[in-house]
């Protein structure tokens, strides 16, 4: 990224630079967001309301007496309402389960009810939301007011255990209490018998039968060691200190009475509470109210699919920002003019933009989109046609980019021959070659291209011509120049046609030297002396001689001719190629002497601002050349039979 702060024009410049990465990302995140949200299930959810009342019956009052539980009752309640026993209950009253069902059906029916309800406590109240969940608004109406009916009928069953329990409890006491009366009874009548004439202190009998009737009531709610029960035996132990002074006789007619008073009051008493815990067994009243039955939900919750396909579409666009972004902040490529001129300190001579938007003009939007996101390999035709577009499209805006490129490299007889080459391939060096001889050739300059690729070379293709014999051959001794040069009239023998050849005026000014055979030792060809007495020879037949190199940084063969031209020029992939390896590229070159005239930004979409020194020349050059009707039908022929071409010739 440019080391200076962003502004509006630079930001335009990424989102049309990246604008792949952001409708890509866009479209993933859709297809994400339109897959899965189908998938989701459509949840209805309603609520029914319950109310606990406070606990008066006997038998609560007396589980409350013995049993102490600091706990909050909502709270557990609310446990309550989705534990086992509850949702046994509903499911039974749903019909999911019934008295033939096993354990494990009874456990997997409760436990999927259990899953869809949900109860919380209404603020401060004693009422209880009873909220269930399902895929109908049927089924979840039904779920809701059939749990809050199970937990009615449940905490009803629950009341009566309890009462059933409180009355078993007072049965029991009454019977081991009703066992004792007798037997005091007895012994109080036989002593009766015995001792008539007994006298008792009525004032301290009295006194000491009421608080044994009391102590014995103590016991019944508390233990041996209550505040109430030992302060009550110690009063009695008081009383029976003052009774000292009568005979044994009648303190033991004392007690006797005494206890059998006791025994009647605490036998009336449990015979009260025992008709009281009957009728509360028998009760149908629970403690829990419907407070407000669950009715059918209007509409299901969650989000509207819509909705969610607005959220995607905005995060899909987002996401889409951020790694465009991300991506231009970790480029470590040059996408500006300026950021070139300024990282390498040598001049841009031209811009060419991309022309392989170029090759289909009326294309389908499917097309287009299989272009951009599904490129295919170019056949050799397109590419060669892309080669030589400033022969067949002499009027298009690529064309004069290459004019423009060669007015700014100023050919004078000082400056004849020049060497392209590049950092790394497929930076298009042999399209800028052939592409900017033709030019030259157009201005009725006499103009040489030489494929000094003993590699990969691949001019002689672009022009339809055998690639032997060449440079390779000449350096060797095993041919002369006259026999390797080759001119318009061995292009028509080749693969181009006539009509081709006559379409636009340079041809005929145009010559190329192929690579010849590919030696073993490219290096060592280039370096023999007989290269340098070759380039002598040639400026001396042509006035400009372009020479197609390797790119630098791979091999060694653009070094070992830099120094032998005139001059030097760099092909540079804007937004491709490392700044780090563009900065060694120059380096390499000046090491060896060359003299460096500039870089050619090449492959620049015309759509971007990337080229920001000549924003107005796309704007104006393509909207220029757009509206110019060509009526002429385009070169579509590759080849002809060559013996019809000898025929023609």
């Amino acid at each position: 990224m440019p080391q200076y702060e962003l502004n509006l024009r630079d930001y335009l410049r990424i989102l049309r630079k990246r604008n792949v990465t952001i409708i890509v990302t866009f479209l993933v995140v859709m297809t994400t967001t339109v897959i899965y949200t189908p998938k989701e299930p459509i949840i209805y959810e309603t609520s029914a309301t319950v109310k606990i009342e406070e606990r008066k019956t006997i038998a609560g009052l007396i589980t409350e007496e013995f049993l102490y539980n600091p706990a909050d009752r909502m709270a557990s309640e609310t446990k309550i309402i989705t534990g086992y026993p509850v949702m046994k209950r509903a499911a039974e009253l749903l019909g999911m389960i019934n008295a033939k069902s096993s354990l494990q059906e009874v456990n997997d029916a409760a436990g999927n009810i259990q899953g869809s309800i949900a109860a919380e406590k209404v603020g401060d109240t004693n009422m209880i939301l009873i909220k269930a969940t399902a895929d109908t608004a049927q089924r979840a109406m039904d779920l809701s007011n059939t749990v809050a009916q199970a937990y009615i009928e449940e905490n009803l069953s629950e009341k009566r255990r309890e009462a059933r329990a409180a009355r078993q409890f007072i049965e029991e006491q009454l019977s081991s209490l009703e066992n004792r009366l007798k037997q005091a009874e007895e012994r109080l009548g036989k002593f009766n018998e015995q001792s008539k004439n007994l006298r008792l202190a009525g004032s301290i009998k009295d006194k000491l039968v009421n608080l044994e009737f009391t102590l014995a009531e103590l016991l019944q709610k508390y233990t041996d060691k209550h505040p109430k029960v030992l302060q009550t035996r110690e009063q009695i132990r008081g009383l029976e200190a003052q009774m000292k002074g009568l005979s044994g006789q009648e303190l033991e007619y004392a007690r006797m009475q005494r206890e059998v008073e006791v025994n009647k009051k605490l036998y009336d008493m449990l015979k009260e509470k025992l008709e009281e815990a009957r009728i509360v067994e028998a009760q149908k009243v629970p403690d829990i109210s419907l407070v407000d039955p669950a009715t059918l939900p209007g509409g299901h919750t969650g989000t509207d699919r819509n909705t969610k396909f607005m959220i995607g579409g905005l995060l899909g666009v987002i996401l889409g920002l951020d790694l465009a972004f991300a991506k231009e902040s970790l480029d470590t490529s040059i996408a500006t003019i300026e950021d070139v001129e300024n990282i390498i300190k040598l001049p841009v001579l031209g811009v060419i933009p991309s022309i392989t938007y170029r090759s289909k003009e009326k294309e389908s939007v499917l097309e287009k989109f299989k272009r951009i996101f599904l490129p295919v390999t170019k056949s050799e035709g397109e590419e060669n046609y892309i080669r030589l577009i400033v022969h067949y499209e002499p009027r298009s805006p690529v064309a004069e980019a290459y004019r423009n490129l060669r007015t700014n490299l100023k050919f004078d007889p000082t400056k004849k021959s020049i060497l392209i080459t590049s950092t790394v391939p497929r930076e298009g060096k042999t399209t800028l070659v052939s592409n900017l001889g033709l030019a030259v050739a157009q201005k009725g300059t006499k103009t040489l291209l030489v494929s000094s690729d003993l590699r990969r070379p691949q001019l002689h293709k672009v022009f339809g011509l055998e690639r032997e014999p060449g440079i390779n051959e000449i350096i060797t001794g095993k041919v002369r120049l006259e026999e390797a040069l080759r001119n318009v009239s061995d292009m028509i023998l080749g693969e181009l046609s006539l009509d081709q050849i006559i379409k636009s005026p340079g041809m005929e000014n145009i010559w190329v030297l192929t690579s010849g055979n590919i030696p073993r030792n490219p290096a060592e060809i280039l370096e023999s002396p007989a290269l340098a007495s070759l380039i002598k020879e040639l400026e001396n037949r042509f006035e400009v001689i372009i020479f197609d190199s390797p790119p630098a940084l791979p091999v060694t063969d653009a070094s070992i001719l830099a120094n032998k031209v005139d001059s030097v020029v760099l092909c540079y992939e804007a937004g491709r190629t490392s700044r780090d390896a563009l900065k060694r590229t120059k380096m390499q070159l000046e090491s060896v002497g060359a003299k460096i005239s500039g870089v050619i930004l090449n492959h620049i979409a015309p759509q971007t601002e990337s080229v920001s020194a000549y924003p107005y020349y796309y704007r104006y050059k393509y909207r220029y050349y757009g509206k110019e009707e060509d009526k002429e039908e385009k070169p579509v022929k590759i080849a002809k039979d060559r013996a019809d071409k000898r025929q023609i010739l």
